[in-house]
């Protein structure tokens, strides 16, 4: 299944440099930590959330529980995720305001404002939340991987294809899924978020950009951090809907005009539905979901689903 193809087609590990490209997407956090700190705007929560999950790829990856249990890297990480969920939280009220409509009448305008003053307030309380938190982070020793961990090529490469093939996994797992049921919302999300893991995983491995690896796997590759990143960036615009439409549920009767509020999610539904659309047109033009395993499909389609 997934494990034999992944393990087949990207058997080209190195610890050398996974540990280099680790030790760099440590220091990354490090460097975006400062941009954020100094100016916490939308550009640098994208880029700060960006580079802690390339952190956590490296993190879950380490091949041994007493190398992921050394203070100083647990440490590091804990406050990174946390650092994550906060300027998660911001991102959505960012979202939020901003697919609110701009254009209603006079009547509603209040109505709208209101409900975007508010999502000012609630953002305005989690950024300097999220602020503290970034400094203390910026107080941690920023870990040396490549001083702090000695590792066998074999020992990491074993640990590195398990966390592949766990992702892989759950990816063949729940494609079919929400292929054919647009209401399973939260395996959208796993699945999103697989999508991603399983794509900084692969970043991990000798650039498939530069010829360090054979041309057929170097293509593979590729070809495969392509596809899962078409899939998690539809899947990211329609996990965006969803959180809207939960957002005006949750309003619906407080404080606000109920007509109001359900014109706008009759809008985002069909936003919605049509994003939902453009990801099963893409699946199916790139992935067979009969094949006995997906990853060969995303880097080598030979049938389609009708």
């Amino acid at each position: 299944m997934a494990k034999t193809a992944l393990y087949d087609l990207y058997d080209s590990f190195d610890s050398d440099v996974y540990l280099d490209k680790s030790e760099r997407n440590i220091q990354r956090v490090s460097n975006k930590l400062d941009d954020y700190i100094k100016q916490p705007n939308e550009e640098n929560i994208h880029d700060i959330r960006k580079a802690i999950r390339r952190l956590e790829a490296s993190y879950r990856s380490l091949p041994s529980k007493k190398v992921r249990k050394k203070r100083a890297i647990k440490e590091y990480m804990e406050y990174s995720k946390k650092l994550f969920s906060i300027n998660s939280e911001i991102r959505d009220l960012d979202i939020i305001s901003e697919k609110l409509p701009s254009n209603e009448d006079h009547s509603q305008q209040d109505t709208i404002r209101s409900i975007k003053e508010l999502l000012s307030k609630q953002r305005k309380t989690k950024l300097d939340e999220a602020i503290s938190f970034a400094l203390e982070l910026r107080k941690l020793h920023v870990p040396k991987l490549t001083k702090m961990v000695k590792i066998s090529n074999k020992r990491s490469k074993k640990r590195f294809n398990k966390v592949i093939s766990k992702y892989a996994g759950n990816i063949e797992h729940h494609l079919p899924i929400v292929v054919s049921d647009n209401k399973k919302i939260n395996e959208l999300h796993e699945l999103r978020k697989d999508c991603k893991r399983l794509r900084y995983l692969l970043e991990l491995l000798p650039d498939y950009s530069t010829g360090d690896q054979s041309g057929e796997n170097k293509a593979d590759i590729s070809k495969l951090i392509t596809k899962l990143e078409g899939v998690q960036d539809i899947l990211g615009s329609i996990h965006d809907y969803d959180m809207m439409i939960s957002y005006l549920r949750r309003r619906k009767g407080v404080g606000t005009r109920s007509t109001l509020v359900n014109s706008i999610l009759a809008k985002i539904n069909q936003e919605r539905q049509n994003k939902y659309e453009e990801f099963t047109k893409f699946v199916k033009e790139d992935i067979s979901l009969n094949s006995s395993n997906i990853f060969i499909t995303m880097t080598h389609p030979k049938t389609t689903l009708t």
